[in-house]
């Protein structure tokens, strides 16, 4: 991560490239030095992270079938009953800034409390209690399943830093809003053989992310109690897992930590932890120099304000977010130059290679 004085050089060394952009193009002079790994990682699974970024762009809405209508009869009913309007309905799974940081602390309590070196034994990312069968598609799968008390959630939607009731308080908030919401979860399976072979699984549903319950633990000798514990136990959906030993991004096992320093702030916003998680997966794939048309930047990091013509809003927020991925030594560079084809802005990053 680069430190205050190092920014402020870099910042004061900018060199502006061509394209008539409508954010700031720079390279840094100063680049990032080489992280060292001493805090480990964690996984994050790739399909969960596809679903959170999923956005729709409106030129590339080609087809004349609406969503609704693309969707399967059992899905249909699922939204009904759960008194969703139609035109309400949104395909992906659309997180508020705390909501995100809750799942990424999920995440890493997932890979902690789980089997995570071999997938085909028991136990694999199943958490720290028995798994359940749940329906799943067509079929039913392993849903991991959690204990933990709201300190050690809190503590890691926190950063680490030490908390009080009120930060404990908040995160069962959020987590109670959490279990409360249902998102149409819509993506394709890919398994491959080694002889090329491949078959392909479409899911489809309207379900939570999150079921809570609460477990109390006690410990006592005759009439007197010695111990008593009282946990949350969660249910995560199997979208936590699947596919998780193919497909999934290493997080930094600080990340919130890291997040909220570059930010400045505890509230960092939607589109800062979009931008740092779009550049993640793109990093997770090895595509270290990554291209996105500059309108499609926006949508992807803030949908319903482009859909609602605050445009200037999301360029406000899309230039913090930036400096943050900097800040957070993911992103060295990047600059807006026109595409050949089409002549639009197209915005250009080059991603640290030894993030770590």
């Amino acid at each position: 991560m680069i430190n205050r004085k190092q920014k402020i050089s870099s910042i004061n060394l900018l060199k502006e490239t061509g394209g008539d952009s409508s954010i700031k193009s720079f390279i840094p002079i100063i680049k990032q030095p080489k992280k060292i790994d001493s805090t480990g990682k964690f996984k994050r699974s790739g399909h969960l992270t596809d679903q959170i970024l999923k956005y729709t762009y409106p030129k590339d809405n080609s087809s004349q079938l609406s969503l609704w209508d693309a969707l399967k009869d059992g899905t249909k009913t699922d939204i009904e009953v759960a008194g969703v309007e139609v035109t309400e309905v949104v395909e992906g799974i659309k997180l508020t800034p705390s909501e995100t940081k809750v799942i990424d602390s999920l995440c890493k309590l997932l890979h902690e409390n789980s089997q995570t070196l071999e997938p085909k034994k028991e136990g694999y990312y199943s958490g720290n209690l028995n798994p359940e069968l749940v329906e799943y598609g067509d079929s039913k799968t392993s849903a991991p399943k959690l204990a933990f008390t709201l300190y050690e959630l809190t503590k890691e939607y926190k950063g680490g830093e030490a908390i009080g009731g009120k930060d404990v308080d908040n995160v069962k908030q959020i987590l109670t809003e959490l279990n409360s919401k249902q998102f149409l979860i819509r993506y394709t399976e890919t398994t491959k053989g080694k002889g090329g072979e491949w078959i392909k699984k479409e899911y489809e549903a309207f379900r939570r992310l999150i079921d809570i319950d609460r477990a109390t633990l006690s410990y006592g000798v005759g009439d007197i109690e010695h111990y008593k514990k009282t946990e949350t136990v969660i249910l995560l959906n199997p979208i936590f897992r699947r596919q998780i030993d193919s497909k999934f991004i290493l997080y930094p096992n600080d990340i919130n930590k890291r997040t909220i320093i570059a930010y400045g702030s505890h509230n960092v916003s939607d589109i800062a932890l979009r931008l740092r998680d779009y550049l993640m997966r793109e990093l997770s794939s090895k595509r270290f120099t990554p291209e996105i048309n500059l309108d499609k930047l926006y949508y992807l990091l803030a949908e319903k304000w482009m859909r609602e013509s605050r445009k200037k809003k999301v360029k406000e927020y899309t230039e913090k977010a930036l400096e943050v991925v900097v800040e957070l030594g993911l992103l060295e560079s990047y600059k807006v130059v026109r595409a050949k084809t089409t002549g639009e802005p197209k915005v250009v990053f080059t991603l640290n290679k030894d993030f770590e």
